[in-house]
């Protein structure tokens, strides 16, 4: 099984998610499946400025 993991940020416009949208067609033309998504926390700049919370799309390809 091969994995694609990609960040999709944490806040969604209209337009993000019309792009969310369109990024899951063109894996799923390529033969991936849609897995699941999960919260991650992400350490600032440097490592010492303020972590901040996004998500990661998991997609899966037989």
């Amino acid at each position: 099984m091969q994995y694609k993991i990609e960040q999709i940020g944490a806040e969604f416009t209209n337009k993000a998610i019309n792009n969310l949208e369109n990024r899951f067609n063109k894996y799923s033309e390529q033969g991936y499946k849609f897995h699941s998504v999960f919260e991650v926390q992400k350490p600032g700049c440097l490592g010492i400025g303020k972590p901040y919370i996004t998500y990661l799309a998991v997609y899966t390809k037989e």
